[in-house]
């Protein structure tokens, strides 16, 4: 007995050691029992044996239905959004982790919202290195679920380095400004590396497509017009090219030329630059 001696498994009985063993609050789990829970469910030490086991009795039913489970949609990075508009259920996964794994089905009725965010991380440079940033790209989910409120998952990463020196503040204000974003005005700030920006536009766009495609699919389904007998089978779609609005003289915030702050007229007041 003692720290090190092993632990017994609630679920399975499986002995397990220090490092494989999961106290719960009334119990222990060992790791391929955790294996067996949803890849998008945190664990808590305050989890009961009933709960969880509830939970692998879920999964165990999740894999049996999956057999069923025909996209006619999907679209996305890294992870994909698939959806099955005759069952009126959505997964997200990997390709692979669809193929082999045991991915969440969730109904479409039960989707409550689906955002875009990202997460930065800049890299300082030297005298012989510019900046680098880190961007990941995650979706977030907010669904109805026995066990599962909300979960996020990371479709797609990028890093990019600025060409000249830029301040921090800059460049949040630049990557992830989401009014800039949105309007495409981010591509005109001067002294930033122009690829950066658009490959954070293609990413957003990206985002938005996936968005798009599952509330479309769950709007669809709950007026009853998304049941089609006998879908086709999904077919990967290209990926989306984020293309900036075409400013006008009315609404042009940043001169187009040499980044400047434009308020009003037909000519930037810093170059003369026609808007």
């Amino acid at each position: 007995m003692g720290l090190f001696s092993k632990k017994e498994c609630s679920f399975c009985g499986a002995q397990s050691g220090l490092l494989s063993n999961k106290k719960l609050a009334d119990g222990n789990i060992c790791k391929d029992c955790r294996a067996r829970l949803s890849p998008f469910y945190d664990l808590s030490g305050k989890d009961t044996v009933a709960l969880i086991g509830a939970q692998l009795a879920y999964r165990e039913r999740n894999l049996a239905e999956l057999q069923y489970f025909q996209p006619s949609v999907a679209v996305g990075g890294d992870y994909k959004i698939f959806v099955d508009m005759n069952a009126g259920k959505f997964a997200v996964a990997t390709e692979r982790a669809m193929r082999e794994g045991n991915p969440d089905l969730f109904d479409l009725s039960g989707l409550h919202s689906c955002s875009f965010f990202a997460r930065e991380r800049i890299v300082k440079g030297d005298e012989n290195e510019s900046d680098r940033f880190d961007y990941e790209f995650y979706l977030r989910f907010s669904v109805e679920h026995p066990f599962l409120r909300s979960f996020s998952c990371r479709y797609s990463g990028v890093t990019v380095s600025s060409k000249n020196r830029i301040k921090e503040e800059e460049a949040r204000k630049i990557y992830l400004g989401q009014k800039e974003i949105k309007t495409g005005f981010a591509a005109f700030f001067s002294g930033v590396d122009r690829r950066a920006t658009e490959e954070y536009l293609n990413q957003y766009a990206l985002a938005q497509d996936m968005i798009d495609a599952l509330t479309g699919a769950a709007a669809s389904f709950r007026s009853g017009q998304g049941y089609v007998p006998g879908a086709p089978a999904y077919q990967q779609p290209a990926a989306p090219t984020y293309q900036p609005p075409i400013p006008t003289a009315r609404d042009v915030n940043f001169c187009p030329n040499c980044g400047a702050r434009v308020d009003g007229g037909a000519f930037c007041p810093q170059c003369g630059t026609r808007l």
